[in-house]
């Protein structure tokens, strides 16, 4: 149940959340950088620019246009391991005695996607040094300093070691990083039971990152069970973009009983299945807001918002409550009309090219949403292994999202759970990523991408890319209900 005037307090401000391109901001990372967007959230606050995190070293930078296989330091915090190293306007040109020679890719499209070069290399090369005992947790950079070549040693240790082959299953430093991770967003719980009121995808992924741990954070789990109950009841008031928190709320919702069985839930998990069946369109899809707001609906129903109406649909099925089985077959209808060849999902309830694609967020969420979904129904299977085949096939989009990025990462990876192989080709691909993204205290930071928008970095550029980052990791303990029927797949 909802409470008085709670749709005005949490008003969802995910505006361009998965939706088209024209609305996000220019990004960081295309044709024409620009660094000068700022928080005033914890210590990213004084770096002065969004700007790339460079691991654990505690040092950020950029690549220009001009210069793709180079990487200008911009900022280095103090007390890490870059501090008094580094120097804001060192030019790194090489890692562990390796030049850059693989030039950046600016721009967004087929052509663009994949961070090959500076970003890519740095990142392995940092897990390396971790992981590999004749580098010692040493870090080895070539820089241009006042334009002439000097090389560096970045004492980074060894202590996380790297990733294990079949990571996130069955791996040391994932297991080291979820308790970190875990520790720190229990911490920042607010006393309500919300991470972030207003950002439904920070509350949501950080309670599932807490719930996929078991009994340790129980305290902290029924929290935000009960907040995101009292945020949420069957009345429709068109007062926000209500169907993100709904079906994201509704999603953990959903898992939180499936782990606890605690009986209350059920009453409350009914009030959002009514509510997700007044806001559903003609078309079977659902928007930003629910069908009928008197003035219209913003951009209509589209996949992603629909793929996730349908995951917590098929959730609630798995804790006993009876769904109309016409509307959630209108919602895989919606879904499967954007569905292209190749298993990508486009936009809306239309296909695309028929074998092109972009960022896979929304096939993530319709992958995990039919794979959920009723066992008995052959062709729910079908479309979730298509949609997760397709982005192993393509893994190179995965923190390119649209609109969110942490939201389309942390769904793209659980899209891949159908496809035990697809699971392996993301996760091997992107490894890098983690290393790149990870912070000196153990947080992760939200990276600037090639379609990006800067809502999640100007609110809590950590919070949220460590929620994100925690449930995707908590994939390989295959502990909720979305994930526990994942396989490792084979190591490559």
């Amino acid at each position: 149940m909802r409470h008085p005037r709670s749709s005005q307090l949490i008003v969802a401000v995910l505006c361009g959340l998965g939706v088209i391109t024209a609305m996000a901001p220019a990004s960081s990372l295309r044709k024409n950088p620009t660094w000068g967007i700022t928080t005033k959230v914890g210590p990213d606050a004084d770096t002065g620019g969004w700007y790339i995190n460079l691991g654990i070293t505690g040092a950020r930078g950029k690549i220009e246009v001009d210069t793709p296989t180079v990487i200008d330091v911009t900022y280095v915090f103090e007390g890490t391991p870059a501090f008094r190293v580094l120097q804001v306007g060192d030019r790194i040109t090489g890692v562990n005695g390796t030049s850059f020679t693989t030039p950046h890719k600016f721009g967004y499209g087929m052509d663009a996607f994949g961070y090959e070069g500076p970003m890519m290399e740095f990142g392995n090369a940092l897990e390396r040094s971790q992981g590999d005992e004749a580098l010692a947790g040493t870090l080895t950079l070539s820089l241009l300093r006042d334009d002439k070549p000097v090389d560096v040693e970045v004492a980074i240790g060894g202590g996380r070691g790297a990733y294990g082959r079949t990571y996130p299953f069955n791996c040391s430093r994932t297991v080291a990083t979820l308790t970190q991770t875990r520790d720190y967003l229990a911490s920042k719980q607010n006393e309500d039971g919300h991470w972030h009121k207003g950002r439904a995808h920070i509350d949501t992924f950080a309670a599932l990152a807490l719930l996929s741990a078991g009994p340790l954070y129980a305290a902290q789990c029924e929290r935000a069970a009960r907040a995101f109950a009292a945020a949420t009841d069957d009345v429709i008031d068109y007062g926000g973009l209500d169907c993100w928190k709904y079906t994201l709320y509704g999603v953990y919702l959903a898992e939180y009983y499936l782990a606890t069985r605690e009986r209350w839930v059920i009453p409350e998990l009914e009030e959002i299945d009514r509510w997700l069946r007044q806001a559903q369109m003609e078309n079977g899809g659902w928007g930003h807001r629910p069908a009928h707001r008197p003035g219209g609906n913003g951009y209509g129903a589209f996949a992603a918002m629909t793929a996730q109406a349908k995951l917590a649909w098929g959730l609630m099925m798995r804790c006993g409550l009876d769904i109309d089985a016409e509307r959630y077959e209108a919602a895989h209808t919606f879904l499967q009309k954007g569905t292209n060849d190749i298993g990508y999902l486009w936009y809306k309830d239309g296909v695309g090219h028929k074998t092109n694609y972009a960022d896979m967020g929304r096939t993530g969420t319709s992958a995990i949403a039919h794979h959920v979904g009723p066992r008995r129904k052959p062709h729910y299977r079908q479309t979730a292994r298509a949609h997760a085949k397709c982005i192993g096939d393509n893994p190179t989009t995965f923190p390119d999202t649209h609109g969110s990025p942490l939201l389309g990462m942390a769904f793209t990876a659980l899209g891949t759970v159908p496809d035990g192989d697809s699971l392996r080709k993301l996760f091997d691909h992107n490894r890098w990523h983690f290393a790149l993204s990870q912070c000196s205290d153990g947080t992760f930071y939200y990276q600037p991408n090639r379609d990006n928008n800067a809502q999640d970095y100007h609110a809590a550029p950590r919070l949220s890319a460590t929620a994100a980052t925690a449930l995707i990791l908590a994939i390989g303990e295959r502990n909720l209900e979305m994930t526990r029927v994942a396989r490792p797949g084979r190591a490559r």
